[in-house]
Formats: C-alpha cells, sequence, structure tokens
C-alpha cells in the first residue's frame, strides 16, 4: 500500500508434467495407428510412466478431437461459401442425408459456425411464424 503501485507479479513458469517426456512417444504411437488406449498404457508403463491412465486418456481424447477436426476440414474445403449459407439456411428436416453430414461437419469444426447455425435457425423459426415480438 506504501508503494502506491500494484507490485509486479513473477512469471509463473509452467510445471512440467510427467506426461511431458513421453508425449512425443505416444503421438508418434498415434501416427503409426495405433489407437488402443490400453495397449499405449502398457508401452508406457513398460517405460517407466509416472503418471496415472487417466493423463494418458485425456491426450488421446485430444488427439481424436484434432483429427476429427482434421477430417472434416478436409471435407468441407469443396464447399463454396454460398453453397454452406444455403444448409444454414434450410430447413434441416429437408435436407438429403449427404447435406446433413455436410452440415454436422461444418457444425463439429467450429463452436463458433454451431452457434451461428443455431441463431440462425432461431431466426428463421422466428420469422416464419411472425413472431416478430421474440
Amino acid at each position: 500500500m506504501a508503494a502506491g503501485t500494484f507490485p509486479e507479479a513473477k512469471k509463473r513458469r509452467r510445471k512440467r508434467s510427467g506426461f511431458d517426456q513421453f508425449a512425443s512417444y505416444v503421438f508418434k504411437r498415434w501416427r503409426q495407428g495405433e489407437r488402443n488406449g490400453i495397449v499405449l498404457w502398457r508401452e508406457l508403463l513398460a517405460q517407466g510412466a509416472p503418471f496415472s491412465e487417466r493423463t494418458l486418456y485425456r491426450y488421446l481424447e485430444v488427439l481424436k478431437q484434432i483429427e476429427v477436426n482434421i477430417a472434416s476440414l478436409h471435407r468441407l474445403q469443396k464447399f463454396t461459401s454460398s453453397t454452406a449459407v444455403w444448409l444454414f439456411v434450410q430447413d434441416p428436416c429437408k435436407l438429403d442425408e449427404i447435406e446433413q453430414e455436410a452440415l454436422a461437419a461444418f457444425r463439429q469444426v467450429s463452436p463458433t459456425l454451431s452457434c451461428a447455425y443455431d441463431l440462425i435457425q432461431y431466426f428463421l423459426l422466428m420469422v416464419h411464424r411472425r413472431e416478430g415480438a421474440r
């Protein structure tokens, strides 16, 4: 209080996790096609892994999510912006199976797109029902 200013906070160092030294090995095995968590866990135990099985599974969830997003991105690159907008403004019940899959891929790639889709559908419902007060 006597200084009259806020003291500079010390920068925190990121504490290294016991998993950090094994992350590159797990990623390498993932790229080689090993998706079985139990197999990976046993391999890591043999190497002396100092962390829980749950830590490994949290890392694998991240890898799965990244893989899904990358696959969806490649799939979505064929769409023009006007086609994407068309999917967003259509009644979801009237979309065929391929269009529904494309729409799901858009929503899965980005939380922002998913939120935009929900808002667009809400707005269109409001307009169709002539509920301007909403």
